[in-house]
């Protein structure tokens, strides 16, 4: 996937969009682009845009292999609007 500024695609609740590091300063330790996901509570209170790095992807989708009776169901209607 190619980074690209938000504005430019459609944003979609839980999916990842790869963003450019707009502001990355020479000489930084910052990653030149990070993934943007929009999540929200349970309850769909609390909406926020949180950015991750491929290697904290990576590691929740470690946990993830690791918690298997942990992880949640998506429900056919949803399956079927995605």
């Amino acid at each position: 996937m190619a980074a690209q500024k938000l504005v430019d695609v459609q944003v979609k609740a839980g999916r990842l969009i790869p963003v450019v590091n707009t502001e990355k300063k020479a000489f930084s330790n910052a990653k030149s682009k990070y993934l943007a996901v929009w999540v929200e509570d349970s309850d769909g209170d609390n909406e926020r845009c949180v950015l991750l790095t491929e290697k904290e992807l990576a590691r929740a989708e470690y946990r993830a292999s690791r918690n298997p009776e942990d992880l949640t169901k998506k429900a056919w209607w949803t399956n079927i609007q995605d």
